[in-house]
């Protein structure tokens, strides 16, 4: 073998090597949403959202107040996202201005495949309620109860925290 071919060899096993070291590195990206609506869900009234983190690969799943002031009660996106391995929330309360934070572990709640699902939470007073919504529309026939989440009035939809209903 001549020095070229070696040459020519080593630099593409390199570059084969740099290629698989990319995609190990980039997350995997699922459709699916996360959001959330404290007008729709009734909190909004009652509670100063300030910060929020779906995870921490995707900087649009992700707000900070940087004045101490809410970051808004509402919000969505949609589309191709990591999936997220947390949720943290951090809120006050209006009437008494305690300041609240909850962080949730999701790699065990969520179900393994979040195509076309959604993640969304709801704050009531000092407990964070998070729930999965399946892209599966309720019908008349469905018994599902509703939930905390105004979603759950279109689409099939359970709890994951704080407690674990079903997957």
């Amino acid at each position: 073998m001549t020095l070229k071919q070696s040459l020519t060899r080593w630099l593409a096993t390199l570059g084969l090597l740099l290629a698989l070291a990319a995609c190990a590195s980039t997350p995997r990206l699922v459709p699916h949403a996360f959001n959330f609506n404290g007008w729709n869900d009734g909190w909004a009234r009652q509670a100063d959202l300030l910060e929020f983190s779906y995870g921490d690969q995707y900087r649009e799943t992700q707000a900070k107040s940087t004045d101490g002031r809410t970051i808004g009660s509402s919000d969505s996106v949609n589309g191709p996202m990591p999936v997220g391995e947390f949720l943290y929330v951090k809120w006050r309360l209006r009437e008494s201005g305690e300041i609240l934070e909850d962080r949730v572990d999701l790699r065990h709640r969520l179900p393994r495949d979040m195509t076309d699902h959604a993640l969304t939470f709801v704050i009531d007073g000092r407990q964070l309620y998070v729930f999965v919504v399946t892209p599966q529309s309720k019908t008349s026939q469905d018994k599902a109860p509703l939930l905390k989440t105004w979603l759950s009035r279109y689409n099939l939809a359970y709890e994951i925290y704080p407690s674990q209903s079903q997957r």
